[in-house]
């Protein structure tokens, strides 16, 4: 499936934009482009999935740059990446981690 569809954030996702450079291999199929964040790639947060729950509640589309910048790991087909994350205002991005 589609991660875009499995995470069920099709409606936040302008469909048809390409990153301007090659993304690595592994994490073509997770990029997209959101309306508030630009360029990005759908990873799990690693720093959030709690042994025995479902690790794709824990997927969110992340500043292709700070993925990049952050490193990832391919587990069970998704990229896990640490990211700074906040449970009441969601992802911690800087403004120099955005692309539009």
């Amino acid at each position: 499936m589609d991660p875009i569809q499995e995470i069920g954030i099709e409606r936040w996702i302008i469909p048809g934009r390409q990153y301007p450079s090659p993304l690595p291999d592994e994490l073509g199929r997770f990029y997209c482009y959101t309306r508030d964040g630009g360029h990005s790639i759908i990873v799990i947060l690693e720093n959030e999935v709690l042994p025995g729950e479902d690790a794709t509640r824990f997927a969110v589309p992340a500043p292709v740059r700070m993925v990049i910048q952050s490193g990832w790991v391919m587990r069970g087909g998704w990229p896990w990446c640490q990211l700074p994350y906040d449970r009441d205002t969601g992802l911690m991005v800087s403004e120099a981690d955005l692309e539009f």
